[in-house]
């Protein structure tokens, strides 16, 4: 039987044909991907411009040397108009918007998940696959985006790696939308946050999960994965310039004290200014091998205290409207004597959100579960408590 598999120069390779494998070491040549099937001219003029390299095509997945290729493409036409933004949908009970961000969230972990082992092994990334949970993140962001950035925030250590890459995705788009960008700016975004971290395949499991203090020798390996996220993502045309831009500068300081290029205040792009503060906010309310994370309010104080010399001021302020002082899933104590569940921000001051009751102190009577805009109340907000001290379990709260 003839093999389907056959030797030619770069030189002879058409579109509709299928790359089996580019003959020589793969650090000589652009693409990321061992195979792919050419489908468009910027992948062929790439292959072309690799000289006299040869490459194997598989004739059974593409066409062969004999077969009619598609003709080249004619001078690019003009683009057609914009599509229309599609409506955002409409906001829902938000025990429903909780639930459905719980099943999106596992879908989004399933999908994180896939792109890490794709870049492990040297595949070609699930570009498209990316793009759609960007999709759905938006539209659930658009929907209710307390609900997806709570039930974001709401996970063990060993989902950090796949979740925090989703949670940053979802920040940067709910802190795209309050900051004015929209459409295809905000899907780049989203992109760039579920891409940022991408890099950390080349640092050992053993150092990203070392429970205790790093080494200097670590603490060098860690600090080599934005580029080495970049070198990955400089090999997928799908990514573009704002993914690789976050992937390599999520960890540069204004005050020009961050890596990997010590680069500060403005010479750092503002996607990069914005994946910093939402890399960071995500990270220390997580729990880690290494510590627990800390409360989103005990988060936003230490925050502030950074922001000069760390974060851009403005974006920072910005952030802290968009989480508030007392974010989504707060358990706090009122003046009346009662606990409640923070749903989301107040449209006013981040002092006054919206709450459900869950029950009256100090005997924890339960309260039947009323929303309370403490806006519109004589009730405040006087501290915040430990749910693990009352019993309460926060997601069940937020579902009901």
């Amino acid at each position: 039987m003839t093999s389907p598999l056959k030797k030619i120069p770069v030189a002879r390779v058409a579109r509709g044909m299928y790359v089996h494998k580019i003959c020589g070491n793969w650090l000589d040549h652009p693409f990321w991907r061992g195979s792919f099937l050419v489908e468009d001219d910027t992948t062929l003029a790439t292959l072309r411009a690799m000289g006299n390299l040869e490459v194997w095509i598989d004739t059974v997945k593409g066409l062969d040397l004999t077969q009619p290729v598609a003709r080249a493409a004619s001078p690019a036409a003009p683009a057609p108009p914009p599509v229309p933004p599609k409506p955002e949908p409409p906001r829902t009970a938000f025990g429903n918007d909780i639930a459905r961000a719980e099943e999106l969230r596992d879908r989004a972990k399933a999908a994180a998940k896939a792109l890490f082992q794709d870049a492990r092994m040297g595949r070609a990334l699930r570009m498209e696959s990316a793009a759609s949970i960007v999709d759905e993140v938006d539209d659930a962001i658009a929907r209710n985006p307390a609900a997806m950035l709570s039930v974001l925030r709401l996970k063990n250590k060993d989902d950090y790696t796949y979740l925090h890459s989703v949670a940053v995705a979802a920040l940067m788009m709910a802190l795209g939308r309050r900051l004015g960008y929209a459409g295809s700016e905000l899907k780049e975004l989203g992109l760039a946050g579920l891409l940022h971290d991408i890099g950390k395949v080349g640092v050992p499991d053993a150092v990203l999960n070392k429970p205790g203090r790093l080494s200097p020798l670590e603490m060098t390996s860690v600090r080599q994965h934005p580029q080495i996220g970049w070198d990955i993502l400089r090999r997928e045309a799908a990514a573009g310039p704002v993914a690789l831009d976050v992937c390599l500068h999520h960890h540069e300081k204004t005050d020009g004290s961050g890596y990997p290029e010590r680069l500060a205040g403005d010479t750092i792009s503002r996607a990069a200014r914005m994946g910093a503060i939402c890399d960071v906010y995500d990270a220390i309310t997580s729990d880690r091998p290494y510590k627990r994370g800390w409360e989103p309010a005990e988060a936003i104080r230490r925050m502030a205290e950074w922001q000069d010399g760390h974060f851009d001021r403005e974006i920072f302020h910005a952030f802290v409207k968009l989480i508030g002082i007392y974010p989504t899933g707060t358990l706090v104590r009122l003046s009346s004597e009662r606990l409640a569940v923070v749903l989301a921000q107040g449209e006013g001051s981040s002092l006054n959100p919206t709450v459900r009751l869950v029950c009256r102190l100090p005997d924890g009577e339960p309260l039947e579960p009323t929303q309370l805009e403490l806006a519109e109340s004589d009730d405040r907000i006087t501290g915040i408590e430990d749910p693990a001290s009352w019993g309460l379990h926060i997601p069940r709260l937020l579902r009901e």
